[in-house]
């Protein structure tokens, strides 16, 4: 009989523990960070040059350009086989080289002219013995970097930078080559295993990386963009998050407020200039919400209703400027942690808590140089 009687109550227990669904309203605005070292109004004509002896045209390049070059005159081939290097940079420079207002790119009597130079690589470190069967095994350390110079008419030096290259790799940058970072063909695999001289290994696996000298190349000229964007170009980043309710009319006031902050918050970017607020007149109807929500964690211990309020409150006082405070509370959601091994796929929480997480980092990063963009 006591059998029958906790069957019978364990259904009813089940039932009583409802599954809170969570809704979701997606809410964006927009930065606007401020150069760290403006230039004078009077410099606004550039020219760049590139000083490199990395191959721009990678392994596909080359494949494709003698397609379509076919039989010819090794000498005009040659020729043609350097233009086209040329071509590559030309265009990479102009994609990524402060090619963008209020500067303006001339051939001839710049204001301030800007160079690239890049070394040729070095292998160094390089192992004896390769465990091929693992593909974290380190095959050597790679070692080039470029040198970043903006100087005006008059030789005056702005900014003298130099770039190191690194492999972006899922742990993080690093100058360390691990066998995951190739693709080998069984031959090389021999011809590397077969090799014992130290400086005879390095030499064959430095051949075998030159194959990636466009893909560094690249590198270099994409990061003096961004070094120049930092330093001298007004930029704006979009940002986004959401505000979070539940799907439940005993949190009719956690969604009253939730209503509240979206539409405050979207109401920065909207598009009718009938619509659009500044930050000091939403700033009460926030500030209403973060308190509510405050209180309310007080009083909660649900950990999913705990998650939906720290998520909402670091987003609000976020766009109140209290970053610390924006740290704090989303730091205290256990997803928070995972983030960098999670994907979208994951769930929309996920996403839309990364997406908040980098509007922290990147206001964190740039301090008073990011402020809340004006439409």
């Amino acid at each position: 009989m006591k059998k029958l009687f906790l069957l019978c109550v364990l259904p009813l227990f089940c039932i009583g523990q409802k599954k809170i669904k969570l809704t979701k309203d997606p809410v964006a605005w927009t930065y606007e960070i401020s150069p760290s070292t403006p230039l004078d109004e009077t410099l606004r004509t550039f020219s760049a040059t590139v000083n490199t002896k990395l191959d721009p045209m990678d392994f596909w390049d080359d494949i494709n350009w003698a397609m379509q070059m076919g039989e010819m005159d090794l000498e005009e081939r040659a020729r043609l086989r350097r233009q086209a290097a040329k071509d590559t940079i030309a265009k990479w420079s102009k994609q990524y080289l402060l090619n963008s207002r209020p500067f303006l790119w001339v051939k001839t009597d710049p204001d301030f002219y800007v160079e690239l130079s890049t070394d040729t690589f070095k292998m160094e470190h390089v192992q004896l013995d390769v465990d091929y069967s693992n593909p974290e095994s380190i095959m050597g350390e790679i070692n080039v970097a470029a040198r970043l110079l903006v100087k005006t008419a008059q030789d005056e030096v702005l900014l003298d930078k130099e770039i190191r290259y690194y492999i972006d790799d899922k742990d993080g940058l690093t100058n360390k080559l691990r066998l995951r970072h190739l693709v080998f063909n069984p031959s090389f695999k021999l011809k590397y295993k077969m090799t014992k001289k130290p400086e005879k290994k390095r030499k064959l696996l430095e051949k075998r990386i030159k194959k990636y000298e466009a893909d560094i190349l690249e590198y270099f000229i994409q990061e003096a963009g961004r070094i120049l964007k930092e330093h001298y170009l007004v930029q704006q980043v979009n940002a986004y998050s959401a505000m979070f309710g539940v799907k439940s009319k005993d949190y009719e006031a956690l969604n009253d407020a939730s209503e509240i902050a979206k539409k405050s918050i979207n109401s920065l970017s909207a598009l009718s200039k009938k619509k659009r607020k500044q930050l000091n007149e939403i700033k009460p109807d926030l500030e209403y919400a973060r308190d509510y929500w405050t209180d309310k964690l007080t009083r909660t211990t649900d950990s999913t209703i705990q998650n939906v309020l720290n998520a909402n409150l670091s987003a609000v006082l976020l766009i109140l400027g209290d970053i610390e405070a924006a740290k704090f509370h989303i730091k205290s959601i256990p997803e928070y942690e995972e983030l960098g091994t999670k994907t979208i796929w994951d769930g929309s929480f996920t996403y839309y808590l990364q997406g908040l997480a980098n509007a922290i980092a990147l206001k964190e990063h740039y301090g008073v140089r990011a402020q809340l963009y004006k439409y």
